[in-house]
């Protein structure tokens, strides 16, 4: 097969969207996505360490591994355009379990507090893709009100968050999510893994998305310009959209000292570590 591969994952809400739109900008890459392939071969992976078939013959066991990533990677040149020489697999997932053994990672990062408040809009925008409204049934009269006014929440603000355990388990998943990529590139220290963080693409996105091309070996100046949506954010908010704001600090629009408070005791220290805030008072 002439063709090489590269995997983007990040968090839900964190830009793997915009960012395989800014690398599929190349004339020689396409991404595509979501496959979401990882719900199939993590299962594969424990049944080659627990089937006795699979366990008894590490031969079997490899060509069975090796079937499923030839499969992965058919269905990836199925999808992507014909001229592609270079096709990312595009899902908003941790590194593990690695799909593609080998081929090049980048994982975007974006600030948690934005992440929250985008994932919530969606939360609110796409009820049938979750059960959210059934597990917080309290958050029925708001949707509803959201429902009835796509603006709802501009003038309400307080609102968006107004539920603790949603905004919990949000922060708590992404704070997760980036251990366990970081878990990841210690245990595949061969795995070649390249971070950007969500930030740092809109204060530089040509710059950024330069350094990207090189780390997948592919010359910058065959990119296309970084022009309509390819641009960081939008012009104008669109609330009721897949793709709304993509604003950097947002969050100070939605998060109230309550909303703070829940998110500190979660995922506080992630955001430390990640170098968005440098202590507790924010």
């Amino acid at each position: 097969m002439d063709k090489r591969f590269f995997c983007i994952r990040g968090y839900m809400k964190s830009g793997t969207n915009w960012l395989g739109s800014l690398l599929g900008s190349h004339v020689d890459i396409d991404c595509v996505g979501e496959f979401h392939w990882q719900d199939h071969v993590g299962p594969i992976n424990r049944a080659l360490k627990s089937i006795p078939i699979y366990v008894e013959n590490p031969e079997t066991s490899k060509q069975f591994r090796n079937e499923f990533e030839d499969l992965t990677k058919r269905m990836l040149v199925f999808k992507a355009d014909p001229n592609a020489k270079l096709i990312g697999d595009r899902t908003p997932h941790t590194i593990e379990p690695v799909v593609l053994r080998g081929v090049p990672h980048i994982c975007i990062i974006r600030d948690g507090r934005d992440v929250l408040v985008s994932r919530a809009f969606h939360l609110y925008n796409r009820p049938e893709s979750h059960r959210l409204f059934e597990r917080f049934p309290e958050l029925n009269k708001v949707y509803d009100r959201f429902r009835d006014d796509s603006w709802h929440f501009k003038n309400h603000p307080e609102q968006l968050l107004c539920n603790e355990p949603m905004v919990r388990e949000s922060a708590r998943w992404w704070r997760e999510h980036l251990e366990a990529d970081r878990a990841a590139v210690e245990k595949y220290p061969n795995l070649p893994v390249c971070f950007v963080k969500y930030e740092d693409l809109h204060a530089d996105v040509k710059g950024e998305r330069k350094k990207l091309f090189k780390f997948l070996g592919v010359k910058p100046s065959q990119a296309a310009k970084i022009d309509g949506c390819l641009k960081p954010g939008f012009s104008e908010e669109r609330p009721n959209e897949f793709l709304r704001k993509g604003v950097v600090g947002d969050w100070k629009n939605y998060f109230t000292d309550q909303v703070k408070g829940w998110f500190r005791e979660e995922a506080g220290e992630e955001l430390k570590r990640q170098g968005y805030v440098n202590g507790n008072d924010w």
